[in-house]
């Protein structure tokens, strides 16, 4: 059984060639901030919402509880990407 014969395929010349440098300007990765936060407040507040209307319930207490442990270091990732330390490297 023969094997195919390999070729080296240069993908990002291929694909980028009209755009050789992919560039997310600054203005744009903050409005992406802005939507992700802003997103992210609005489902937790109605979750805390439903938690202080209903206490009884259970499932919003396991909701707040994910917003607690999920959302809150989702948000720190956000604003650390957005505001890197000054430093390069």
């Amino acid at each position: 059984m023969s094997t195919p014969e390999q070729h080296d395929i240069d993908i990002p010349g291929s694909v980028f060639r009209d755009h050789p440098s992919v560039e997310v300007s600054a203005s744009d990765r903050l409005k992406f901030a802005k939507q992700i936060l802003l997103g992210l407040a609005i489902i937790s507040s109605g979750i805390i919402a439903g938690y202080a209307c209903y206490p009884a319930n259970s499932a919003p207490a396991q909701l707040s509880e994910l917003v607690k442990i999920g959302a809150l270091p989702i948000v720190t990732l956000v604003i650390s990407f957005y505001f890197p330390n000054g430093s390069k490297k």
